[in-house]
């Protein structure tokens, strides 16, 4: 039996999502979320194989909150279903870690299908999100920003959005030595030489 957390801050949406994964055979809704912060606690106490996540939560949400999940539970799999199309970010999601992307434009069928392609270990990929993979592979290598690990992530996003050093080793808690020993291998991988100058990287590749 595949167990299964939903979480969507649209009452509406979690309710039909519980519906349809319940009339399954071999899946069932173990718990439901409205918010982030509410995905952490259940996440802890519902033990689960796949997430059904929409990306726009209340609290924490999108690339910050998958980042939290797969440092938390790596053997969870992450089936994000959003209104947002396929598009780049949902490549970012898949260098994440996010096993598969919906568009809530696709059909009920699809969310099963995909429930079930990531619970069996493999990537649920639409035409699109192929598409873009094969885009991005003509194109060449991927952009610096991409190779950062995911703590490296963590700290580069904290550091763009303002944060300082201190503040960034205390939301991720790990000490502020920590913390500007990822900074350094940031600067490293993308080339530069201050965090000034990460700020400047991540304005030109439109990630602020």
């Amino acid at each position: 039996m595949i167990r299964v957390l939903v979480a969507d801050d649209h009452p509406i949406v979690r309710h039909g999502l519980r519906r349809l994964i319940n009339l399954q055979d071999d899946m069932e809704v173990v718990g439901e979320a409205a918010d982030g912060a509410e995905v952490v606690r259940l996440l802890e106490v519902c033990p689960c194989e796949v997430i059904v996540l929409d990306l726009s939560l209340p609290h924490l949400r999108g690339l910050e909150l998958v980042y939290l999940i797969r440092e938390r539970h790596p053997k969870l799999r992450i089936l994000v279903f959003s209104v947002q199309p396929e598009d780049r970010l949902s490549l970012h999601l898949l260098e994440a870690g996010v096993a598969g992307y919906l568009n809530k434009d696709h059909g009920v069928d699809a969310v099963i299908e995909g429930i079930r392609t990531v619970a069996a270990g493999r990537r649920f990929l639409t035409e699109r999100l192929q598409e873009l993979l094969f885009q991005r592979r003509d194109e060449g290598e991927q952009a610096p920003h991409e190779r950062l690990s995911l703590r490296e992530r963590q700290v580069f996003d904290r550091l763009v959005q303002g944060m300082s050093v201190s503040a960034i080793a205390s939301e991720l808690e790990i000490s502020a030595s920590t913390a500007s020993n990822h900074l350094s291998r940031i600067r490293d991988k993308l080339g530069v030489e201050h965090n000034g100058e990460v700020l400047v990287y991540a304005a030109r590749a439109g990630l602020l």
